[in-house]
This record gives C-alpha cells, structure tokens and sequence, in this order.
C-alpha cells in the first residue's frame, strides 16, 4: 500500500512540476515575424565576391577614423560601436552609406566620416558566380 501511494505521489509531483517545452525558435522566423515581406520585390542577388574599398575595407575603416570629429565625440565616452552600411553599385559608386547602433550622436559622426571616405572613390564593385558585376551592400562594424 505504501509503494501505492509513493508511486502515485511521484506521479503527480511529475506531472504537476512538469517543464512546458517551448518550439525551438530560428533566428529566420524571427526576423520574418517583425517584417512584412513584399513577394513583389525580387531577392538582392547572390554576391561570391563582395565589394572591396581600393585599398581594402580595413584602409577605408581608417579613413573613416581619420575623418572623425572627435571634439564632438569627447562628451559621449568610450566604447562606442556602430555597423557602417554602405550600398555599391556596379560601377564601384558609393550610392547610399547608413549606419546603425545605439548612440545617435556618435552614427551622425561615423556616417559623415564615411560620406567624406567615400566621396569620388571608385569601389571594386560585387561580383556573382558569373563574374558579372552587381550591386552589393556591404556591412562593416565600427568601434571607436
């Protein structure tokens, strides 16, 4: 009787302190779920070989640190991160350059500099698997 008892204690106490477990949760659904995706709008296309600044993405992050003001970066503090987001055409132009992080000031500053990087600099523009030259958009973070 007491085994009977026992075994049906630990039967509820399983069921009552069960775990819920939740759908596993892709990165993909996410970001889907927050957008609204156009079908109209084709996919950007494939790129095998990325954007490149003449002298490399490194040359033209320190470009963009030279560009700086950094007397209207003094008051904001240290660790400051931004991704830069620069879209090349297929001719090697800077068409659009954005950036994206937490502090405003400091994205103004770092989307200037760029502007001024970038200005009358012929890209090596993105290529497909093809060797066909395309427009690509090319991400690249920024630490000050």
């Amino acid at each position: 009787m007491k085994k009977i008892i026992l075994l049906i204690l630990i039967f509820m106490f399983g069921i009552g302190f069960a775990q819920k477990v939740k759908k596993e949760e892709k990165v993909k659904d996410k970001f889907e779920s927050r957008q609204p995706q156009d079908m109209s709008v084709p996919a950007p296309p494939m790129v095998a070989f990325p954007a490149q600044y003449p002298k490399g993405n490194k040359a033209f992050i320190e470009n963009v640190k030279k560009n700086l003001n950094a007397d209207a970066l003094k008051t904001l503090g240290k660790d400051l991160k931004t991704k830069i987001i620069l879209k090349v055409n297929s001719e090697g132009d800077v068409i659009n350059v954005s950036t994206y992080g937490e502090n405003e000031v400091f994205n103004t500053e770092v989307k200037k500099a760029a502007e001024k990087a970038t200005y009358q600099v012929k890209w090596e523009a993105g290529k497909n698997n093809r060797g066909e030259k395309v427009i690509d958009i090319v991400n690249l973070p920024f630490k000050y």
